[in-house]
């Protein structure tokens, strides 16, 4: 593949043949020679899905969008095809980064699962990234991207001091919970809990529960008042706040409250406030998850399961806990609603940020059920110019963040809206902003400037040509539709 172009340059220019419709979207799959993975079981539903969408545009964005993880980012894999007997090992990087992210991997090859049963190699690079998490896990449970195994390690992000392997070591409670996520979901729909009696992945595990626990706990003695250390911090001179954390890196000063301390966001910037709320949401969700499936999989009644699985359950319970005591407000418009980070004082951040998790995907995580009505009151707010990153202009509207700045909304922020929905005209809605949000170019980026067409990457109005976990979870997006609302995207 060494006469294949560079996917960034090649995503910002416009291929034939182009979709039928009023945006004509060009085709953005590369060659296929150039693709990295390929499964003729994910080709056919691409084919099923795209050939009964009635609205051209959109067909072509479900298009470039489903496959793009598979396309572009497996870099490297290791046993993952069907005759091989060993243990699979899976490297995704996340787009124009070439650096693997526990949430994002985890995220890019989520839209495939429903369909690894009816292909090997499919199923074994699910397990291969499972299996490579650990590994990373294993390495630093605080860091949230890796760099190829073997590769050179002088190549960094920051100018902070990173284990051998480690490509950014930013404290984020969702890369764990994204790695517990994506091991519950693969046994759930495989019944394969091999990797369960594996000491690479249960060493991870037991990592985990030490390192969230460790989390947990306040900035001084109750007793006493004296200052209590720290196992992480994240200190560097910066350009932006975003960068650093407070106190010499270890973050504001929280009080206990079952809650577990994040000093980094899903958008990779600094917490204001150490709880982060949608995260910790998540991590309760996920170690509720993860205690399931070791208690089904301890068939040899294993102490060390049986142990980890009960601990798993309890920190989900005083995390919940925390959450309800500590993190909902009062709203002076929309009464009762979720907190996005807090300290344990009384000092509050209501704000949402795109980034999965965030307070809109609080159900899509599966924390709240739809309809709760604190979740509904927190929707309306984050939905709405209440919420300081909401950004609405004439190209577009949607959720942003101080990631990458003031009237940048990102698209994924309208993907998450769809998936919380149970409105068609809201649905509807969604979907045109988020075809317009393309700019011509017939793929899901970062962000669009929703003012004017300028600044961004290269001028263009927008961040990232390449950001496949957006992509994914749009290919994700519309399935959901089509197995639950057709009527909105197929024709009769």
């Amino acid at each position: 593949m060494s006469n294949c172009p560079d996917y960034t340059q090649y995503a910002r220019q416009s291929h034939l043949p182009l979709s039928n419709g009023p945006l004509g979207l060009p085709f953005q799959r590369p060659i296929e020679s150039c693709r990295k993975f390929t499964s003729q079981v994910i080709e056919s539903i691409i084919h099923n899905v795209t050939s009964r969408i009635t609205n051209m545009d959109l067909a072509r964005l479900f298009e470039n969008s489903f496959p793009n993880t598979l396309d572009t980012t497996i870099k490297s894999t290791i046993c993952t095809t069907s005759d091989q007997v060993c243990r699979p090992l899976t490297y995704i990087i996340t787009g124009d980064i070439n650096a693997m992210w526990l949430r994002d991997s985890a995220n890019q090859i989520l839209p495939y699962l429903d369909y690894i049963k009816h292909d090997v190699s499919l199923k074994k690079l699910f397990l291969g990234t499972i299996y490579m998490q650990a590994q990373f896990i294993n390495i630093d449970p605080y860091a949230n991207a890796f760099n190829e195994p073997n590769m050179n390690d002088a190549v960094q992000r920051r100018s902070v001091n990173l284990k051998s392997g480690v490509f950014e070591a930013k404290w984020e409670i969702d890369s764990l919970a994204s790695f517990m996520g994506l091991s519950y979901r693969y046994w759930n729909t495989t019944g394969d809990n091999s990797f369960v009696q594996d000491d690479v992945w249960v060493n991870a595990i037991e990592s985990i529960l030490t390192t969230v626990k460790q989390e947990q706990d306040p900035t001084f003695n109750k007793t006493t008042g004296e200052i209590l250390d720290v196992k992480y911090r994240f200190f560097q001179e910066a350009d932006r706040p975003t960068e650093t954390q407070f106190l010499n890196g270890r973050g504001q000063p929280v009080k206990y409250t079952g809650m577990v301390k994040s000093l980094f966001r899903p958008s990779d910037d600094a917490t204001v406030f150490p709880f982060f709320v949608p995260g910790n949401a998540m991590l309760s969700v996920e170690l509720g998850h993860l205690s399931e499936l070791l208690t089904k999989s301890n068939n040899g009644g294993s102490a060390r399961t049986q142990r980890l699985a009960s601990e798993a359950s309890r920190i989900a319970s005083e995390i919940r806990n925390g959450i309800y005591k500590y993190a909902i407000v009062d709203h002076p418009q929309h009464g009762k609603i979720f907190a996005y980070e807090v300290d344990g004082y009384g000092s509050t951040l209501l704000i949402d940020d795109a980034n999965v998790p965030s307070l809109l995907s609080l159900s899509y995580l599966g924390f709240v059920n739809q309809d709760d009505p604190i979740y509904q009151s927190t929707r309306k707010m984050v939905l709405s110019l209440d919420n300081p990153y909401y950004f609405t202009g004439s190209r577009g509207s949607g959720i942003g963040g101080p990631h990458i700045g003031l009237g940048y909304a990102w698209p994924m922020s309208q993907i998450v809206r769809i998936l919380t929905s149970s409105s068609d005209d809201e649905i509807k809605e969604a979907l045109d902003l988020i075809l317009h949000s393309t700019d011509g170019t017939g793929l899901i980026h970062e962000s669009l400037n929703v003012f004017e067409k300028r600044g961004g990457d290269n001028n263009l109005g927008y961040t990232r040509s390449w950001f496949a976990w957006a992509n994914a979870l749009f290919g994700q997006t519309i399935l959901k539709i089509a197995a639950e609302r057709p009527h909105l995207i197929f024709s009769k």
